[in-house]
């Protein structure tokens, strides 16, 4: 490669090397900005890897207040995704209610229905009350997020989007 170089003229060495420079500039940035999402993909593993020890060396505890918990849970108070429905299509009575139906994650003894009610244009009474209903189902039926956002075409109005979650006993699988 060096006799091949230095058999060219000085004119052709430097177009060589113009090209070689032209493509290390547009090779480089691609090179880093990979190179920067490696290093961030590294560290997000880094950060998952940690939290997943630190859950697992607190797996028999973990485990342990899961089984007390479960043992004070009442199945005939537990709700379907369908019952889950109508008990909140019940509790939003008066407003003006969107409630949609999501994933069910299952494990071995308990689902969890997750469903979202989305409340427009409602007073403050209102989704207070909704809440202190929901709450008193708990932990049956439960919130998992609440976001609020004022109305801005009426003041004094709020839109209200409530992720909420029912736990339904499962049968045990033969």
């Amino acid at each position: 490669m060096k006799k091949f170089f230095q058999n060219r003229s000085l004119r052709e060495r430097l177009l060589i090397l113009v090209f070689a420079l032209i493509g290390f500039c547009w090779w480089a940035p691609v090179a880093l900005r990979r190179l920067g999402v490696f290093r961030q993909q590294f560290s997000n593993y880094r950060t998952d890897h940690e939290t997943q020890e630190l859950w697992l060396s607190h797996r028999t505890e973990i485990e342990t207040q899961a089984a007390t918990v479960a043992r004070t849970l009442d199945p005939a108070k537990m709700l379907d995704a369908s019952q889950a429905f109508t008990e909140l299509n019940r509790m939003t009575s008066g407003l003006t209610p969107e409630i949609v139906t999501g994933k069910t994650l299952q494990s071995d003894q308990f689902a969890l229905n997750n469903l979202t009610v989305n409340i427009r244009r409602a007073d403050i009474a209102s989704l207070v009350n909704f809440y202190t209903e929901l709450s008193a189902r708990a932990p049956y039926i439960s919130i998992e997020q609440c976001l609020l956002s004022a109305e801005r075409a009426s003041p004094g109005l709020i839109n209200a989007t409530f992720h909420v979650y029912s736990i339904e006993s499962l049968p045990p699988s033969k």
